[in-house]
């Protein structure tokens, strides 16, 4: 096939050579009117992002065009196509996407797109002979597809009969299992369009859905990342909440109900930013999915200790050994044993540790806000312990 002078432009901008030995891929407009937005064109979305390794130059093209074709941004068509078909991108997968996003943006950008496909065809003399022929519907639907289905007929069905028999006979039994894009290749297209729309509800399930046909996570991530610079900021920063949430739940359903931690699994030494004298913290623990406490067995030394702190949630403490301090900022310090069960209100400051002639060992239990369960402060002052 023939490349174009704009496919060459468009390869080079995704070739990894240092912008000072290439000259600027931004349109001459760009470069007069906004060379700041040309300098970044040049050396962020095309000197850094499209170099990335987390996704091959085909699937960020797929990206690319998904976005473009389902925003009807048809101006920028011609030299991604270009690049696309250059990276790996086959003309029946082009027409797959098409016909794809038909579907999930409508017909009107998916017309619009073809418009500006057969001229890149045209100029590149690509034969249409083999698109002629209808692709089949062959490909294996995910085992979680007839809960999709029954979800459809129990909650779509009795409102709008015919757009639930449309959902599940055209659109999954017939769209979803065609040849002419696999499954990971449908879903990734599908995604890129419903981030760029800020549809989050269809996003959630596809998602879902991409990553039983092959996406991995990291593979999402980047996908969102790349469709930032052409859906935009907003657009990208929601569909990201939306796939970290079902990772979250895919991470709580791959584990065990009950977790049973140890005594003393995974010790490490208490950082000394944040405490003074020997420390060891010892079996982690952390809520999964909605669940926000985590914490960890903390055993002091002899006089070691804290710095000053606080909890967004608070703080519970339960002792299990020894004897030690517990003190809110402003008030006399308190003396905790075997046994005690601590608990300090959010937001307050205070810090907590061993005596200077008993080690201490307790359980610390917090609640994450925003994904922060403590702010940590400076040192308790020497003097300050030393008077206890």
């Amino acid at each position: 096939m023939k490349v174009t002078t704009a496919t060459a432009a468009a390869l080079a901008m995704a070739v990894p050579v240092e912008a000072q030995d290439r000259p600027s891929v931004a349109p001459r407009n760009m470069q007069a009117i906004a060379p700041a937005l040309a300098g970044y064109t040049d050396r962020v979305l095309f000197g850094d992002v499209w170099v990335r390794p987390e996704l091959a130059p085909r699937d960020r093209s797929i990206v690319t065009l998904s976005v473009l074709i389902a925003t009807g941004k048809t101006a920028q068509m011609t030299s991604h196509l270009n690049l696309g078909l250059d990276n790996g991108v086959k003309p029946s997968e082009v027409a797959g996407m098409v016909t794809q996003l038909a579907f999930y943006t409508g017909w009107p950008n998916a017309v619009s797109a073809l418009n500006e496909v057969e001229k890149v065809f045209a100029a590149r003399h690509v034969d249409l002979t083999p698109l002629a022929a209808v692709p089949p519907a062959t490909a294996p639907l995910p085992g979680s597809d007839p809960a999709r289905a029954s979800t459809v007929n129990r909650t779509l069905a009795p409102i709008a009969p015919k757009l639930a028999q449309l959902t599940n006979d055209v659109v999954f039994a017939d769209l979803w299992r065609r040849t002419d894009l696999s499954p990971r290749d449908r879903s990734l297209v599908t995604i890129a369009a419903l981030a760029a729309g800020g549809d989050g509800d269809q996003l959630a399930f596809h998602v879902q859905r991409g990553i039983e046909n092959g996406l991995t996570q990291p593979q999402i991530v980047e996908a969102l990342t790349h469709l930032t610079f052409y859906a935009g900021w907003p657009k990208a920063n929601a569909a990201i909440f939306v796939a970290g949430k079902i990772f979250a739940k895919q991470e709580v359903a791959a584990m065990p109900n009950v977790q049973v931690i140890r005594p003393g699994q995974e010790p490490k030494s208490g950082p000394a930013d944040y405490f003074t004298g020997s420390v060891s913290v010892a079996s982690p623990f952390k809520g999964t999915g909605d669940a926000r406490l985590g914490g960890a067995t903390v055993t002091f030394q002899p006089g070691a200790h804290t710095n000053w702190h606080t909890h967004p949630l608070g703080q519970l403490l339960i002792v299990t050994a020894g004897h030690g301090w517990v003190q809110v900022d402003g008030e006399a310090a308190q003396p905790i044993a075997t046994g005690d069960t601590v608990f300090i209100s959010p937001g307050v400051k205070h810090w907590h540790g061993a005596a200077r002639d008993s080690a201490l060992t307790h359980v610390a239990v917090s609640e994450a806000l925003d994904g922060t369960s403590v702010t940590w402060l400076e040192p308790v002052a020497d003097d300050l312990y030393n008077k206890l």
